[in-house]
């Protein structure tokens, strides 16, 4: 149960403030006078949609809950696809740092899944 709720704790970080950054960047958007239509705009929209439904992973994760089980490895699986496409795509062109976090973003995948397909708290033998 300790590895579910380290996950969760990150999903919820993870969550709040993607949800966060997106949003400022919306109001930079509206402040710049440019239209909500945009392709910058709808990838801000998806982006706070998926944190969204990381923080409440993350909230059933901490409750041990099936149903996060199973959307997290959803996230997880997509964050991975994610970060390694960007390494894929751009590597190092926007510096060591955003290269370091993609490799940290794919270690986390790697035990979040692990984790998931390994520790099942809900499938106690009780009788």
């Amino acid at each position: 149960m300790t590895h579910y709720r380290i996950i969760g704790s990150i999903w919820l970080l993870f969550g709040l403030a993607g949800f966060s950054l997106t949003a400022i960047d919306c109001l930079r958007l509206l402040r710049m006078g440019e239209p909500l239509t945009g392709g910058a705009a709808v990838s801000d929209f998806i982006g706070s949609g998926f944190c969204a439904i990381a923080a409440a992973a993350s909230v059933g994760l901490r409750r041990g809950r099936r149903w996060a089980r199973v959307v997290s490895g959803l996230i997880a699986v997509l964050l991975g696809l994610y970060c390694l496409s960007f390494l894929a795509m751009v590597g190092l062109e926007f510096g060591a740092f955003t290269y370091a976090l993609c490799w940290l973003g794919l270690a986390f995948v790697a035990y979040a899944l692990t984790v998931l397909a390994i520790c099942r708290p809900h499938e106690r033998n009780t009788g």
